[in-house]
């Protein structure tokens, strides 16, 4: 409960912080997403750990694995011919 309640009124850019090093530890291994440059994945990790902030998410892990799942789906090589 206190783990909730200390995510809940972290400042947007603590959280940020907290959801992007939780992300990342998973991103930098991430063989789909390997084949792009490191500050590409920085980037865009960061502006979609921010719009889920903007939108109200303050759990952590809610926001790192949506963040991931954003920056899957957006940058992850097509399979489509």
């Amino acid at each position: 409960m206190d783990q909730v309640l200390s995510e809940q009124v972290q400042a947007p850019e603590a959280l940020v912080s907290v959801a992007f090093d939780k992300a990342w530890r998973f991103v930098e291994k991430d063989p789909i997403l390997a084949h792009n440059l490191k500050t590409v994945l920085h980037s865009r990790l960061r502006a979609f750990l921010e719009c889920s902030i903007r939108d109200g998410e303050r759990n952590t892990l809610h926001l790192a694995n949506e963040a991931i799942r954003n920056l899957r789906a957006e940058l992850a090589p097509s399979t489509k011919q």
